[in-house]
């Protein structure tokens, strides 16, 4: 995985927190109900990018902090993204096998489109 889920779940609910706002309230901004929200914070829901950039809208941030995968030294939570090459050439494999130079070139690409502002 190429980002800590569990960060990134602790993140969304102390982004809520900081907010005031109660997860009825961001469910009804993301357009589904309480309980699909509740799981999605903790971990029993995956989320999906419509969802996560709508949360990067909420909470005026964006789609790369929301996250964790920026360089702001400022905030202790965050991965630093120039540790992204040691963890794809280490820690990182494929049905066991190492990522090859070639693999590597293409995850840092669609990272970089999921993460740019446009």
């Amino acid at each position: 995985m190429l980002y800590d889920k569990n960060l990134v779940l602790q993140h969304l609910k102390e982004l809520r927190k900081e907010k005031k706002y109660t997860q009825n309230y961001v469910s009804n901004f993301l357009g589904i109900s309480r309980g699909k929200y509740a799981k999605l914070e903790n971990g029993f829901n995956s989320l999906d990018l419509e969802n996560i950039v709508k949360l990067a809208k909420l909470y005026n941030t964006t789609v790369e902090e929301l996250l964790c995968l920026s360089n702001n030294k400022d905030n202790k939570n965050l991965i630093n993204i120039n540790e992204l090459d040691t963890v794809l050439k280490t820690g990182i494999t494929y049905n066991g096998k190492p990522l090859t130079s070639t693999d590597i070139i293409a995850l840092k690409a669609f990272l970089q489109g999921l993460t740019s502002s446009k």
